[in-house]
């Protein structure tokens, strides 16, 4: 099975649990995912299978969309509800229009912190292992990117506050960490309380297959659900090329403009695109050409999807 497997993640399990757990199901050798979901977290997990695992790093740096439910007036150590609570602090007098207001720092790029709780290596080791251990590191923060964040509910409970968010952000952004963050910023501290991916580049929830309905199918049935590999990258650019092209490109060599029938398919001025054979096929994602190339080069070589040895076959 080369491709996607777009499945929705239960809560409880790691995300590693779950390619495991379809790993055995349909016998994979290689499999993987392209962006982790805390286990508290459900929602859109992309899954490679095969060959489909060569775009697992282009995958993995679309945006996504989440929907969060984050407690205000609670702090934790892993800066969301199941952890250890540090702090409690009144929330009752908050407005939503302040909270409204402190969102807006949160927009476009910023500098972030990851929990200490997260997956991020720190000299080899995950930042967990550190944390458990009660070890101190010093955080280095990172650029990230929300293209948007809009405040969707308001609910009072006791003298917490419930508050919806629904935000669309870059590869690497912990929704944690803006949680905790706002609740630092409003003085009450925050954490999130439950947390929903409904989005991971071009797939979202409605397209999902819950883990339980798919290990409940057979290989066959699997086959069908599986998105194809020129499907799973239809948001590229396609440059079709000759029959020259295709083994040309299918060994990595650089893309030549006599292989491109169509000027209007040259990929001048394009970041990643994909080359297609005559049937529609992926070859290779490329990228711009290098400095110094001559007119004639119109792109490198990125990543050859399928070799020459399966294409000439």
């Amino acid at each position: 099975m080369d491709g996607i497997l777009v499945v929705d993640k239960p809560k409880g399990i790691t995300s590693r649990m779950v390619v495991t757990k379809v790993g055995r199901q349909i016998g994979a050798e290689k499999i993987g995912h392209t962006g982790t979901l805390d286990p508290i977290a459900t929602g859109v997990l992309i899954i490679c299978t095969g060959r489909g695992t060569l775009l697992s790093g282009y995958l993995s740096q679309q945006s996504k969309t989440y929907r969060v439910d984050a407690l205000l007036g609670v702090e934790t150590d892993t800066y969301d509800i199941e952890g250890e609570v540090r702090s409690r602090k009144s929330a009752e007098d908050l407005l939503e229009d302040q909270v409204k207001e402190a969102l807006e720092v949160f927009k476009g790029s910023f500098a972030q912190k990851p929990p200490l709780y997260s997956a991020v290596k720190h000299k080899g080791k995950p930042l967990y292992y550190y944390a458990r251990r009660g070890l101190r590191v010093e955080l280095r923060p990172r650029t990230v990117y929300v293209d948007s964040i809009e405040v969707v509910s308001f609910k009072r409970s006791s003298d917490c506050v419930h508050l919806g968010l629904e935000l669309s952000c870059g590869a690497g952004t912990y929704v944690r960490s803006i949680v905790h963050d706002l609740g630092r910023k409003l003085g009450c501290g925050a954490c999130v309380f439950s947390l929903r991916r409904v989005r991971s580049g071009e797939f979202s929830e409605d397209s999902a297959v819950p883990l339980e309905n798919l290990l409940a199918l057979d290989n066959r049935e699997i086959k069908e659900i599986v998105v194809s590999m020129e499907d799973a990258t239809i948001s590229m650019p396609g440059v079709p090329v000759s029959t020259e092209g295709e083994r040309g490109t299918a060994l990595g060599e650089p893309l030549r403009r006599e292989w491109i029938p169509s000027p209007c398919n040259d990929p001048e001025g394009k970041a990643i695109f994909r080359i297609l054979n005559s049937n529609g096929d992926l070859i290779a994602l490329y990228g711009p050409p290098r400095p110094g190339d001559g007119p004639e080069i119109r792109g490198r070589a990125v990543r050859v999807i399928r070799p020459l040895s399966l294409v000439a076959g």
